[in-house]
Formats: structure tokens, sequence, C-alpha cells
């Protein structure tokens, strides 16, 4: 995990002091990288470069020169397969100079071209100078764990991997992107290539880009079967493929000359990795478990993991650390959404934060479970769309005079088990897309018809995602739902706050659930292999039976979020209030008052559950006073 950064001119306009602002944009990445930093000018191309160093410590500075000294790299992130692909490049005649990833990279640059990116397995983004042919190249990761922002500026190319340095080349200022409103609103995030800022982009997950005198040309180097299914392997044969494929991605994610270790939530996912690390480690794996205060707990609807993260650490043999919170929650948002850039208003993002901070004593390197549920199903919205088809054959007399009249008069909607029957009933009866973007917005049409000032278009807002089902959506649809996931939900939002959260505490988390080759593999499974009857990531719980106590498989899902429910309702009350005033509303002039009271006096009586909506508003109104109001 690393910071980079850098501005490029294909018409050869160099800039005046480039050296001090390049260190000005690096310094804003100190936290990626603390351990060194490098710049690189040459004509009109300048580069800066934050370290975490993980690999080759003595000799893995950047920006870094190619073997050939034709070309300069800034990475970050890590290369799996470096070692097979450096001895590959050896035999072609190429002399190393360090034995890191990166030196592999500008290498395979310069010997394949642009194809290199087909040769990697990792976590990445990078970008190299080319000064032969006057150009830039870019590369983002097949799934986006690692972020890459640009912005065109007055004929310059500037890039970063956060975007508060893309801020510091003259020139480039922060706007409100008011379009992208409604799509924050619906999904607690914006999707990619959009971000909430005027003209700022992100480069999509599997993309290449070129800048030349040609211009700015973007392409899609990662572009697998996801719709093709596999129906002539037995279960017991998609066991061992998948198996053999989870231990291969999780010995080679070890790689490390800094000391690594494993966030343990007492889920199955996270389970699973580290019984997979236990099989190459000799030594017991460090492990980081959260939880919060019982009051907090007992006043929220997130679901504690803390004892079976006990039953998972003592059956795995770890070395377990657990972590009882109880932070500042006023104090510690502002500090995330410095770190965060975007608004990404997920709660999620401060349990991340607090546990790498934690971690950071003793670890630079945390594996993690995330992808897991994108991968083989495991996310309730699948299991809510099958028994929608079972509802659909009630007779319509029993569901109107029964369940829905029941469910539609239960008092109160802050049980959990309400407001989500709640939902399914209001989106149970709609076709298939539509059923699945009720269950994945946080409003409904008629309420963000309330909520905001600007007029919108409902379909607008999920023209992304019907991008990626008319592409990937031709299969059933548990699959076509994971596909969707895979390519908006994970990088814009849990990939997302993990790097960001992560990188604010200088430690680097890997996701060996997200190899690409794994992915694939598991994108053929019959989707019965993934969600049996009621029954979520049914093959990998299986997988995971032959490692794990059955408590631990076959438990009932819990979030990884922090009780913010409940934290609104006593420490931040003030602070929402304050924030989420009349004033403040009117003078922003994005939302209508009226319904933004409603639903803070709403939380507030118990009669319902809107601590994501707020915090979503919470978050964007210091996004807007640290980025904007400056």
């Amino acid at each position: 995990m690393c910071g980079i950064a850098g501005y490029f001119n294909p018409e050869h306009r160099s800039i005046a002091e480039a050296l001090p602002l390049l260190r000005s944009m690096g310094d804003l990445l100190a936290h990626r990288g603390p351990d060194d930093h490098g710049e690189y000018v040459a004509g009109s191309c300048g580069m800066a470069f934050r370290r975490l160093a993980i690999i080759d410590i003595v000799h893995g500075q950047q920006p870094m020169y190619s073997p050939r000294q034709k070309s300069v790299i800034v990475f970050n992130g890590e290369i799996y397969n470096y070692q097979e692909l450096r001895r590959e490049l050896s035999g072609k005649g190429v002399v190393f100079r360090s034995n890191s990833d990166t030196e592999v990279i500008v290498a395979g640059y310069e010997t394949w071209g642009e194809e290199v990116v087909n040769k990697l397995r990792g976590i990445f983004s990078f970008a190299i100078h080319d000064p032969e042919k006057n150009l830039l190249f870019a590369a983002r990761d097949h799934v986006g764990v690692k972020p890459f922002y640009y912005v065109m500026q007055d004929g310059y190319f500037v890039f970063g991997s956060e975007i508060k340095t893309l801020l510091k080349f003259p020139g480039v200022t922060a706007s409100v992107r008011t379009s992208m409103l409604p799509r924050y609103m619906s999904f607690l995030w914006v999707p990619a290539p959009d971000t909430l800022f005027e003209n700022i982009s992100m480069l999509e997950p599997g993309h290449t880009l070129q800048v030349s005198q040609q211009g700015l040309v973007k392409k899609r180097y990662w572009n697998p079967d996801l719709t093709s299914c596999d129906s002539t392997r037995s279960e017991k044969q998609w066991m061992d493929l998948i198996d053999k494929e989870l231990r291969r991605t999780v010995k080679e994610q070890m790689i490390s000359d800094v000391p690594l270790g494993a966030f343990l939530s007492g889920g199955v996912d996270s389970s699973l990795i580290i019984a997979y690390m236990n099989q190459v480690s000799d030594q017991p794996v460090t492990t980081y478990t959260t939880g919060f205060r019982p009051e907090d707990m007992a006043k929220d609807v997130i679901l504690s993991d803390l004892e079976h993260a006990r039953i998972a650490a003592k059956h795995l043999n770890v070395a377990y650390n657990e972590l009882i919170l109880s932070t500042d929650v006023v104090d510690l948002l502002s500090k995330l959404v410095w770190h965060m850039d975007e608004p990404v208003a997920d709660s999620a993002a401060i349990t991340t934060y607090l546990i790498c901070k934690a971690a950071k004593e003793r670890c630079t390197v945390m594996l993690s479970g995330v992808g897991g549920d994108e991968v083989f199903g495991g996310y309730p919205r699948y299991l809510a769309n099958q028994i929608a088809d079972w509802y659909k054959h009630i007779p319509g007399f029993l569901r109107t005079t029964a369940i829905e009249w029941w469910v539609r008069r239960a008092a109160g909607g802050s049980s959990p088990f309400i407001r989500n029957a709640k939902k399914f009933i209001k989106n149970a009866n709609m076709p298939f897309l539509d059923r699945y973007f009720g269950y994945l917005s946080y409003y409904s049409e008629g309420e963000m018809q309330q909520l905001l000032n600007n007029d919108f278009k409902w379909a607008d807002i999920f023209s992304g995602h019907r991008n990626v089902y008319d592409e990937y959506g031709k299969t059933n649809p548990v699959q076509s739902m994971m596909n969707i996931d895979l390519k908006t939900f994970l990088p814009n939002l849990n990939l997302l706050y993990t790097d960001k959260m992560s990188s604010a505490a200088s430690v680097e988390v890997r996701v060996p659930f997200l190899d690409h080759l794994l992915i694939e593999k598991a994108a053929a499974m019959p989707s019965t292999m993934k969600l049996r009857r009621l029954e979520r990531k049914y093959l990998l719980k299986k997988i995971a039976d032959k490692y794990l106590p059955k408590e631990i498989v076959w438990r009932k899902k819990a979030g990884f979020g922090a009780p913010v429910g409940a934290w609104l309702k006593d420490q931040a009350k003030e602070m929402m209030l304050d924030l989420l005033s009349e004033e403040t509303i009117k003078r922003r002039g994005y939302f209508r008052y009226p319904f933004v009271k409603k639903l803070i006096d709403r939380h507030l009586d118990g009669f319902e559950y809107n601590a994501n909506q707020l915090w979503q508003l919470l978050w964007l109104e210091v996004w807007h006073q640290t980025f904007i109001d400056r």
C-alpha cells in the first residue's frame, strides 16, 4: 500500500517549481506511505510517491526506472506473481537491479506493452511515463482494490491515489457534481467513473488509460465470462476446485517482508481465510477482532460478532487480539471524511479504521474476508429475490389479507425484521431488476422526490447497474445480482472504504476472495452451489465445514458496521441536530428540510431506524465543509 500522484502534458508544457508542487502533492499522501518518498520530473511529466515498505525494503524506492532506463513508474499495490514474471522476463534478457514487484511491472511494460496488465495477478494502480513515445500509461487492478483518480485541467492530466492530492494542482478546484446527488442518496456512494466532485473521475476496475497527443483513451482489459454455467462438475468436484484455488490465493497473498496478520470477525469468510493461513504459516496467525460496548449494541440493530470470534480463535489457535471500541464519533467523523475524500457513508468505515489503527501496532499487512459475499452469494438480497419468486405463487387474496396487511400495519419500524419485511413486501411483486434496485436503494422514488430539491430521473440513478445487467445478466437471477454487485457495489463501497480507512492507519489490506482467477472459476458454478434453498454461500460453507466449527460455518450473518443508530440518539445527537438544522439544510439547497426533519424525529422516537440515511446526510455536510467550503 502506497500513495501515487502526478501530472502529464503531452504538448511538452512543463511547470515552473515542479518539484515543490510534487512534494506537496505527495505530502498529502504521507499516511499511505510513511516510510519513504520520492519525486520524478522530466519535462512535462512529474510524479510523486509515498512508500509503505513491504517488498524489497532496501531497494524498492520509487519513482523507479525500468532496467533499460527507458520508462519510469509509480505503483501502489502488490503483484503476487511477480517472481514468476521476473523469471520469464529474465529469460528474455532483462537484467533486474532490485527484487521488487515494481520493477517487474515496468520491465513487463517495455517487453509486452499494454498487455502487461494481462500478466499481473494482484492489487494495483500505477502510472508509467514513456518519454520515447511521449505518453503516460496507467492501469487499475481487475476488481478495483486500489483507487486511481484523475482530472484533465488546462491540457494537463493530473492523477493520484486520493482526490485531495489532485486539488493541490494549480487550477483544480472542488465543486459539487449535483447530478450525482440522487445516486449518492440511493446507495451511500457514487458509481465510478463519476465522483461527487465536478470534473474529477475514477478509473474503473479492470481498465487501462493512455494519455498522448491523440488524447485520453480508456480500454477494458478484464472482461470475464460471468454468464456461462458449468454443470458438468459434481458438488464434490466443485468443492475440491474452489478449496484448491482458495488455498493458492491465500498462500500467494501472504508474501511479505514485514509482519502480516488477519481480521477475524467470527464469520465464515474471515475464519476460513485464517484456516488457510494456518496451513502456510508455522507460527500462530496474529488476528484482530472488534466489538462495541454492550450498552451501544443493545440500543442498535448491529449484531455482535465477539462470541463467535472467540470460538473461531480458540479453534484456529491464533494470536487473538480483541478490541472493545468506545470512540468519540463526533471528533472521529471529520477525520474519516478527510481520509475518505468521497462521501462513502457506510458505518463499517468506522470499524475498519479503528481495527486497522490497532493492528498497525504489530502488523503492516492484513488479510481480509472482503468479497466472499459477492463471489459466493452471501447477501440477504439474493435470498430475498428467491423468496419473492416463491411468494408470487401465494394466492393474491392471502397475501393482501394476511401477510401484507400484518407487515404494513406492524407497530414501529425499528425492528430489523419489520424493516426488512416491509421492504420485501414493497418490492416482491416488481420485475426482477426493479426488485433488486428496491433492495439496494435507501429511498423509494417517492421518498427521493420528497427529499431532493433538484429534478432527477429515477431510471438514471440505476443506469450503471442496468448497463452491467445488459452485459452480464444473461443468466439466472442469483448470478445476475452477484455480477452487478461485483461490478458496482463491491468496488465503489466495500473496497473503497477498506482502502481509504486502512491507508489512514498506514496498513495494507489484501483480499484473497477477490483473486481474479478465483472469481472467474466461481462465476461458472451453478447458482444452486451458491444459494441452496434458504442457505447462502452453500458450497463455501461446505468447504469451511472441513476446517471450522459448525457454529461458525452455519451461523446467522452479522454485519461489520458500527452502532450509529444508538450514537445518533446519544453522543452524536447534538452534532446531528446542529449539522442537519433547518438553517444548514436550506443554505445548502440540496434537500427539503421537512423530510429531513421527519427522518430525524422518527429515528429519535424509535418509530423508524433511519441511521443510514441520517449518517449519509451528516457525512455529506462534513464533506462539504471539508472539501467544498475549504
